[in-house]
């Protein structure tokens, strides 16, 4: 039995290595990805470029734009002359908020009355209109402080944990690598029984003396190599290259790698032993994972989504992979809460495994 599972995991890894063209797509992609990932997914809004409409000739209104002019999230300053250019700006999206300084607004400040500024943000792009508004509130707060300074209360000393400085390539890069490692745990394998149904070698492998175990372990094992391989160059291109800090357990993290890995190769086996060309394998796993990556918490909390999606979120491996990765990489997440996220991955790899192994049987009868 180990001698034909052996030579079966030898036989893949000279299909998926010999060829050069399998070489490029196993070794450059993953590379490029999280290299152009890293810097383009991200929440961040930089750069951005904001309209003034100041009706205001006093020094407290020039005060308060040049509070803007030397904030680095806001860039450019687009001055307009009068209301009616407020519509145009932001119906041509030449910028996402326009402030709005009143003519009385340096009176009221040196008269100690209350005053305010408005704010108008592009609702059409509702997740940047809400993140540029904090920026903007909290110049205004800023500068409203420095009218007033003395004060009863001090502000609070905010203390970030785990990412003091919120660089956001600390939450980016680990949650790539699980995404990453998922888009080729899923493919490699989704690939590798259609391109030998395409070949005309899939028919000797049925009349082999290969069980369905035998086949199954035979394809899962290469995938899980080449998987390891890969996360293991990722790994050190976040750490060394991109400087992520990596506090947990190595151990703990090549572990929660393999868990995770043989989880989504189940699922890769499924497809590939549904699809009958290379195409079709590429598409299936195209539509497994673009769900998995929206459900998974990586863009978007999953405590927002509706309760119907967090229960199908739980039956998503890269879900529970993200929070181990993170708690991994930024704060040594000891092995007694790590369970919590490893034996869903066990019980997912089971299940997909289970039911590959199954569907394989299906297909020897």
């Amino acid at each position: 039995m180990w001698y034909r599972i052996k030579t079966l995991i030898i036989k893949e890894l000279q299909i998926l290595l010999r060829d050069r063209k399998t070489r490029i797509i196993i070794i450059v992609p993953p590379i490029l990805q999280l290299v152009v990932f890293s810097f383009a997914s991200t929440l961040e809004v930089k750069n951005i470029t904001i309209g003034i409409l100041n009706r205001d000739t006093g020094a407290e209104s020039r005060q308060l734009i040049e509070s803007f002019r030397n904030s680095p999230s806001f860039t450019q300053l687009f001055f307009l002359k009068n209301e009616a250019e407020i519509q145009s700006f932001l119906d041509d999206q030449q910028g996402v908020i326009v402030l709005n300084i009143a003519p009385d607004f340096s009176r009221k400040i040196a008269a100690g009355t209350p005053t305010s500024v408005q704010l108008l943000l592009d609702g059409r792009r509702s997740n940047v209109a809400q993140i540029v508004s904090g920026y903007a509130s909290t110049i205004i707060t800023n500068y409203n402080r420095q009218l007033q300074p003395v004060q009863q209360i001090q502000p609070p000393a905010v203390r970030n944990w785990f990412n003091p400085n919120l660089d956001y390539l600390y939450f980016t890069l680990p949650s790539l690598l699980g995404i990453l490692c998922m888009v080729m745990g899923i493919t490699i394998p989704a690939l590798s029984v259609a391109r030998e149904r395409e070949f005309g070698t899939f028919d000797q492998i049925l009349v082999s003396p290969l069980s369905s175990t035998e086949i199954l372990i035979g394809k899962t094992v290469p995938s899980l190599l080449i998987g390891l391989a890969q996360a293991t160059g990722m790994f050190l291109a976040i750490v060394w290259c991109f400087k992520v800090p990596f506090v947990g357990s190595l151990l703990l993290f090549y572990l929660g790698i393999v868990i995770f890995i043989t989880s989504v190769t189940g699922v890769g086996l499924f497809i590939s032993a549904l699809c009958k060309t290379q195409q079709q394998a590429i598409l299936g796993a195209f539509v497994f994972t673009v769900p998995a990556v929206l459900i998974s918490g990586y863009a978007t909390p999953v405590e927002n989504m509706p309760q119907w999606l967090q229960y199908l979120a739980l039956l998503d491996p890269l879900r529970h992979f993200l929070v181990l990765i993170k708690g991994i990489f930024l704060k040594a997440m000891p092995w007694s809460i790590a369970w919590n996220c490893i034996w869903p991955l066990l019980s997912l790899t089971v299940a997909s495994l289970a039911f590959a192994g199954w569907f394989f049987k299906k297909k020897l009868d």
